[in-house]
């Protein structure tokens, strides 16, 4: 008897892999379990040995399956490749799951999904935003997303990464913070309390390299990995924030924060589109450069919103 294997057997395989359940793959699928289950069932059908151990409660696959399962990936992948080189954007149908962090969500992510939606209307879009880079990144390693936009960082070797944009952190107080100058050296700056992401966070480890490359070891660190918290921690009068353009920008101009001079300054941090080896694709290609095109650290949604608007009365 001839093997005849469908997309839709292979994605469920792939989906249970990848969302640990059948539960889940459903969900992801757009399907109830029953039909996932049905899917692998006949899957299953087309091998001498099953595909998943039957015996434990979870979705685990067999030494069969997931030889399977390699295959699987790459023939869902060529079928990728072949529909982002030959099919029309406007009808290329499929979805991305992306992820990313706040701070891209607070500022470029709504232009960027107009550009998106306008470049492949039927692309479903599925996003994560992530407080802490390291558990995007270990989504995508695992395969629960096909792309994400993060901070860089020299862990990240065995993944595909492409330069967006690079983003500088300032430092913020309270105008009632005691404080007699707004030009501190690191060391006058590291007797202050200081907020700031926690350290496994991109922004949060730069500033620790920072301080530490000036022998500077501060004096008390209080972390929340929200930008948009830590701007209320520093409005509270609760220490001197580390924080994005973009977030202390309206902060500073109600007059609830203040930006401090400090020398030598911070270095920036760069923002990357990462993605695995074995799962880049043309359309992934164009989605980067969407994004690349889209991407601006520096300006809230809701700032560039008002001006595209502004613009159109205008004309």
């Amino acid at each position: 008897m001839a093997h005849r294997f469908t997309f839709q057997q292979l994605e469920a395989l792939v989906a249970i892999a990848d969302m640990g359940s059948f539960e889940a793959a459903g969900r992801k699928l757009g399907s109830v379990q029953s039909g996932v289950s049905r899917h692998v069932r006949e899957l299953e059908s087309q091998f001498p040995r099953p595909l998943f151990d039957r015996i434990s409660r979870s979705a685990r696959l067999t030494v069969d399956g997931l030889e399977v399962l390699s295959q699987a990936r790459a023939i869902l992948q060529q079928r990728d490749v072949l529909l982002s080189q030959y099919a029309s954007e406007k009808v290329l149908r499929r979805s991305l799951r992306l992820g990313m962090t706040e701070l891209a969500a607070l500022t470029w992510l709504p232009g960027f999904v107009d550009a998106l939606r306008s470049t492949y209307p039927l692309v479903d879009v599925e996003l994560e935003v992530g407080g802490v880079a390291a558990e995007l990144y270990e989504k995508l390693r695992l395969a629960q997303l096909d792309l994400a936009i993060l901070p860089d960082t020299p862990r990240w070797t065995n993944m595909l990464r492409f330069p967006l944009a690079t983003v500088r952190n300032g430092w913020y107080c309270s105008l009632a913070f005691e404080l007699k100058r707004r030009r501190l050296t690191v060391s006058e700056l590291g007797q202050l309390t200081l907020l700031s992401q926690a350290a496994d966070s991109a922004a949060g480890h730069v500033m620790s390299e920072w301080l530490e490359r000036n022998g500077v070891q501060p004096r008390n660190v209080m972390t929340c990995n929200s930008f948009s918290a830590l701007g209320g921690m520093a409005s509270a009068g609760l220490g001197v924030a580390c924080l994005p353009n973009a977030i202390a920008g309206e902060l500073v101009a109600l007059g609830r924060l203040r930006e401090l001079k400090v020398t030598p300054v911070m270095p920036p941090v760069r923002y990357v589109a990462v993605a695995r080896h074995d799962a880049l694709t043309p359309f992934h290609r164009r989605v980067i450069a969407l994004a690349r095109a889209a991407c601006d650290y520096e300006t809230r949604y809701q700032d560039a919103g008002a001006r595209e608007s502004q613009g159109r009365q205008e004309q």
